[in-house]
């Protein structure tokens, strides 16, 4: 699998001084593409500060060393390198963070292979798609669950804040579904492998992410909850829009040529899920 690890990046805190890249110290705590040939088109052109969490493979990843993985640093990288633009890249704890930086004007754009929602569309303004992704439930391999009228009465897990969540929580009353939250995917996945629950609502990316990383296996349902884009966030402003309108196509290009496939691929344990990018499922309604 394709590993790339932006090279000249660091994680300017105190405590990454000796990071090569050479960037300065700043109280940001920001994550910065360094500005050299062979990876910038020109030094004199407008800097984007993007946010991401950074918290984990296959999305977007920022290790203790300052170095950024997954999608998002492939994409931006690619970004900086079709237009030239300078990448500074900005850690938040997690995705209501992400968010506040982009309401406090702290970031430009919010990049984290972010679902594109109606819940969101209300605040914020999303790109075009990049891939798609869909939500579901998983139970055991050898289970005799196979609908959600199978599931009638049982127990269903969802990670805490996810689109599927919501998904869920919507369909219980008529299930009669008993929904368990997580704080974190991998202990739901975990407790549906050992047969604590009797199901657990999860994407796709992160289902395959699963199996991979964990060693676990589970069946897909064949439904869908539900189905989204996956795109990038930006203020509503003036600022905001004509930034989406300049990385739109950039976005439209690498789908063209066939980057974001590649890209996708690489990560999602050879997946194209750009395919599914604007399907007619995959609409905007969480």
């Amino acid at each position: 699998m394709k590993r790339l690890i932006l090279s000249g990046i660091c994680l300017t805190t105190a405590i990454l001084s000796a990071c090569s890249s050479g960037i300065s110290q700043s109280q940001s705590e920001r994550v910065e593409t360094s500005v050299t040939a062979e990876d910038v088109a020109t030094e004199a052109s407008k800097t984007i500060v993007v946010g991401t969490v950074g918290s984990g493979e296959p999305y977007t990843l920022i290790d203790d060393d300052g170095n950024w993985t997954g999608i998002e640093a492939e994409l931006w990288k690619e970004v900086n390198e079709r237009t030239g633009y300078n990448i500074e890249v900005k850690r938040a704890g997690d995705l209501a963070s992400l968010l506040g930086e982009l309401d406090s004007g702290r970031i430009d754009v919010a990049a984290n292979c972010m679902a594109i929602t109606a819940k969101r569309l209300e605040s914020y303004v999303a790109s075009d798609p990049i891939y798609g992704d869909a939500q579901l439930l998983v139970v055991q391999p050898d289970s005799s669950y196979y609908t959600y009228e199978d599931l009638r009465g049982k127990t269903i897990g969802v990670a805490a804040g996810q689109a599927s969540q919501t998904s869920v929580e919507e369909m219980a009353p008529e299930y009669d579904w008993e929904v368990v939250t997580y704080e974190d995917s991998s202990a739901g996945f975990q407790d549906c492998d050992l047969g604590r629950i009797d199901a657990f609502a999860s994407t796709v990316s992160a289902i395959v992410k699963m199996e991979k990383a964990q060693g676990i296996e589970l069946r897909m349902f064949d439904e869908k909850l539900f189905g989204n884009n996956v795109g990038w966030w930006f203020a509503p402003t003036d600022e905001g829009i004509r930034l989406r309108d300049e990385l739109n196509p950039v976005i439209a290009e690498m789908h063209e040529d066939g980057t974001l496939s590649e890209i996708v691929s690489n990560w999602m344990y050879g997946e194209d899920m750009t395919k599914l990018a604007g399907d007619t499922w995959l609409t905007a309604d969480r």
